[in-house]
C-alpha cells in the first residue's frame, strides 16, 4: 500500500533525526516516499539507517494497520535494533510491541521457522545446547541403550587418551558425517567408519533420537534443520506471514547467507506485502555459512542512495574505482582540497608508517583527542606469514577483539530476551561473555597460556573447575519465572561471587572491584566497553589511534583512517586491487574479489582523512596510477 508522504512529513522527520539545518538528499527522499516492494542499494555513508528510521517513524504515526498487520525489521546484529530504540525512543513501545517484530535475522529464523519445524517433527519443545552438554547426552545413551552397541564399541576401541583429545567427551564432540556419508572425527584424515557401517548408521540414529526423546540439538545442527524447514514451507504459511507483516525491511541484505535468503523468499511474498531489502553489494564481506553465496544483485528498478554524507568528493572518487558497477558516488561534503594520502614504505622501515600518519594528522589540524582515529588491516593473526597488522606496531595483540567487552546491563538484557524466547544456549553463551568481562577487569588470566579468557576458552575452565556449580547456575536461570533485569542481575551476582570466592575467600563482593563504566545502568545499551589494548597513544598530543580489523570497523565512521596493506596466500590485498586502478588484470582467484570488497569497506570509513600504507614493491608495480588522485609521501627516502 503506497502512503502519501508530504513535504511537511519529511520536514518533521528531518527535525527529529538530522542535525539542525540538515536535509535529506533527493535520492534519500525517493526511498522515504517508496512503499512498494523493492531493493535499495546504498553507498557507504549514505545514512541508510537514518532513512530506515524515517520510514519506521512514518509507519508508527499510522498504526494500527488494517486487519491487525504489523512491521518486521530484520538485521544481522542488535546494533540496528538498539539504534531504533535509542533514536526513536518515543515510539519504541509501539514499534517493539505485537504485532511488530524487530530483531536479528537469525533469531527470526529460529523463532518462526526452525523451532516450529522441530516441534512438529519431534512432538516436543526443542532446546539448542552447547557441544559439551550434547556429547554428555550422546555418551549416556550409547552406554545405556543396546541399539548403540556398535557405535559404543567403536569409540572405546578408537579413542586414546592424550594426543589430540584429552578425554572421551572432547572426542565425541568432534564427530561429524562427511559429504560421502562416512563417520569422521576432528582433523583426522581417515574415517572412523564408512557410510554403510552399523556404527555410522547408529550415530545418525542417535542424533535423531536425541531430538525426538530428549528435545535437544547442537547449535551447528540448527543450520541444517533450518534448511530442511525451508524446503517444506507451504504457500499457506507464506500467506499467513504476508498478512501478519504488512511492511518488511531487511537491513544489510548483502550479508545474508543462503538459508537466510531462502527463508526470506519462502516467507515473504513481495506481491502480498511490502518487502524492502537494503544493502550494498560491494560491502558483502560477511557470510555466516560455509556454502558459497553469490553476491546480491539488486533487482531491476532498485532505488539507489548514491549521495554520501560521510567523506569528501576526493575520497569518493577513489573508492568509486573499487565498485563493481560504474555508478558514481556524489558527496554532500563536496571537494575539500585534501586528497587521500599514500604512504610508501620499505619493509625495513615499516615502523615509520605510524609516526608519519601522526605527522599527517598534525599537518592537517586533526588533533581532537575525542576524535576517532583508526589503523585497520585485513590480517590480524600474529602467526600469518608476510605483512599483518602487528607488522606495523609490534604491541598489537591479535587475540583481542576490542568490541568484545559489552556493558553489564546490556548483557543482562540479552539474557532476559533469550530466556523469554526459550534460547537457553544463547543465555549460556552470554553468561560466559559476562564472566570474560569480569575476569578481564579483575585480571584473571589462563595460567597455562597467560592470556585473557575468551568465551570459548573459559568454557573449559568452568567445566573442569566449577562443573556442578555452573550447571546448577544455568539450571536456575532456565527456571526463572520473572524475566525482569533486576531478578536476573540478583541471580547472576550471587553465582558469580559464589564461584570466584572458591579461590578468593577474603573478597565478599567482586562487583565492587569492577569499573563504574562497565556497570553503568544508564549507559546506552549497545555501547561497548573499549579495551585499552590495541590503542596506540600518540606521544605528540595524546591522540588515541586504535588498531582493528576491517571486519571489526564495518559500519563505523572515523575522523581519519589508516588502511594497512596485509598479505594473504603469497600476495597482498593492495596488489590484488591494482587492476581496479588501471594496472594489470584481475586473477581468477576469489581473493581478488574479496580484496576489492575489503578495500572498499575499509577505505570508505574515513570522514576527513584517508591514508593508505603501501609497501614499495606494490607501489613500483602501480606505474604511477596514483599520482593524480593521491598525495604520495615516500618514506623510503
Amino acid at each position: 500500500m503506497e502512503l502519501e508522504i508530504s513535504d511537511k512529513d519529511i520536514e518533521s522527520i528531518e527535525n527529529l533525526l538530522l542535525p539542525e539545518g540538515a536535509h535529506f538528499q533527493e535520492d534519500a527522499r525517493n526511498v522515504i516516499r517508496c512503499w512498494h516492494s523493492t531493493d535499495i542499494s546504498a553507498c557507504p555513508g549514505s545514512g541508510k539507517t537514518t532513512v530506515l528510521l524515517a520510514k519506521l517513524k512514518l509507519l508508527s504515526d499510522r498504526m494500527p494497520f488494517e486487519k491487525g498487520a504489523g512491521i518486521c525489521v530484520l538485521s544481522h546484529t542488535n546494533v540496528a535494533v538498539e539504534e531504533i530504540k535509542k533514536r526513536l525512543s518515543s515510539y519504541a513501545d509501539k514499534l517493539f510491541s505485537y504485532p511488530n517484530y524487530i530483531g536479528t535475522i537469525q533469531s527470526f529464523v529460529d523463532k518462526f521457522v526452525t523451532m516450529p519445524y522441530l516441534r512438529n517433527i519431534s512432538g516436543r519443545n526443542v532446546q539448542v545446547v552447547d557441544n559439551h552438554t550434547y556429547a554428555q547426552h550422546m555418551l549416556d545413551r550409547m552406554q545405556n541403550i543396546k541399539k548403540y552397541n556398535a557405535l559404543d564399541y567403536l569409540i572405546k576401541n578408537r579413542f586414546k587418551t592424550g594426543g589430540q583429545f584429552n578425554n572421551l567427551l572432547e572426542y565425541i564432540q568432534e564427530f561429524y558425517i562427511r559429504d560421502d556419508g562416512a563417520l569422521c572425527v576432528g582433523k583426522q584424515k581417515n574415517a572412523l567408519a564408512l557410510g554403510d557401517k552399523p556404527s555410522t548408521k547408529q550415530y545418525k540414529d542417535l542424533i535423531i533420537d536425541l531430538l525426538k526423546y530428549e528435545g535437544i540439538i547442537r547449535y551447528k545442527d540448527a543450520y541444517l534443520y533450518a534448511n530442511q524447514a525451508v524446503s517444506v514451507l507451504s504457500e499457506t504459511y507464506q500467506d499467513l506471514f504476508s498478512l501478519r507483516f504488512q511492511y518488511v525491511f531487511i537491513d544489510e541484505y548483502q550479508d545474508c547467507d543462503i538459508i537466510q535468503r531462502q527463508v526470506i523468499s519462502a516467507i515473504f511474498n513481495p506481491q502480498k506485502c511490502t518487502l524492502i531489502k537494503i544493502g550494498d553489494p560491494d560491502q558483502a564481506i560477511y557470510n555466516s555459512s560455509k556454502v558459497k553465496v553469490s553476491d546480491w544483485v539488486p533487482q531491476d528498478g532498485f532505488l539507489p542512495i548514491q549521495t554520501s554524507c560521510r567523506y569528501s568528493q576526493e575520497i569518493a572518487d577513489v573508492i568509486c574505482k573499487l565498485k563493481k558497477s560504474d555508478e558514481t558516488i556524489i558527496t554532500s561534503v563536496g571537494n575539500t582540497g585534501l586528497k587521500p594520502i599514500l604512504l610508501v614504505f620499505d619493509p625495513d622501515k615499516i615502523d615509520r608508517v605510524i609516526s608519519e600518519f601522526i605527522g599527517v594528522l598534525e599537518s592537517h589540524g586533526l588533533y581532537d583527542n575525542k576524535a576517532i582515529y583508526k589503523a585497520i588491516g585485513a590480517i590480524r593473526n600474529k602467526d600469518s606469514p608476510g605483512l599483518k597488522i602487528g607488522s606495523y606496531w609490534t604491541e598489537f595483540d591479535s587475540s583481542v577483539k576490542n568490541q568484545a567487552k559489552h556493558k553489564y546491563w546490556k548483557l543482562i538484557d540479552d539474557i532476559a530476551t533469550n530466556l523469554l524466547e526459550g534460547n537457553l544456549y544463547k543465555v549460556e553463551y552470554t553468561v560466559r561473555e559476562i564472566l570474560c568481562c569480569i575476569f578481564h577487569y579483575i585480571k584473571i588470566k589462563s595460567p597455562s597460556s597467560g592470556r585473557e579468557y575468551s568465551v570459548y576458552t573459559i568454557r573449559r575452565k568452568l567445566t573442569n573447575e566449577y562443573r556442578e556449580e555452573y550447571s546448577q547456575w544455568i539450571y536456575e536461570l532456565s527456571r526463572i519465572q520473572n524475566f525482569d533485569r533486576e531478578n536476573i542481575d540478583s541471580l547472576m551476582r550471587q553465582n558469580i561471587n559464589k564461584i570466584l570466592k572458591v579461590k578468593n575467600p577474603d573478597i565478599d563482593d567482586f562487583f565492587a572491584l569492577l569499573p563504574e563504566a562497565f556497570l553503568d545502568e544508564n549507559a546506552a545499551g549497545n555501547q561497548v566497553q573499549k579495551s585499552e589494548k590495541n590503542i596506540y597513544i600518540d606521544p605528540i598530543r595524546g591522540r588515541r589511534i586504535e588498531f582493528d580489523t576491517i571486519h571489526g570497523v564495518k559500519g563505523e565512521t572515523h575522523d581519519a583512517t589508516l588502511y594497512l596493506e596485509t598479505d594473504r596466500q603469497g600476495s597482498s590485498d593492495l596488489n590484488r586491487i591494482l587492476p581496479y586502478f588501471g594496472v594489470g588484470k584481475c586473477g581468477d582467484s576469489e581473493l581478488f574479489e574479496y580484496s576489492r570488497k575489503l578495500a572498499y569497506v575499509g577505505m570508505s570509513r574515513a570522514k576527513k582523512l584517508l591514508c593508505v600504507a603501501m609497501q614499495a614493491k606494490t607501489y613500483e608495480k602501480s606505474q604511477e596510477v596514483f599520482k593524480d588522485d593521491w598525495e604520495i609521501i615516500d618514506l623510503r627516502k
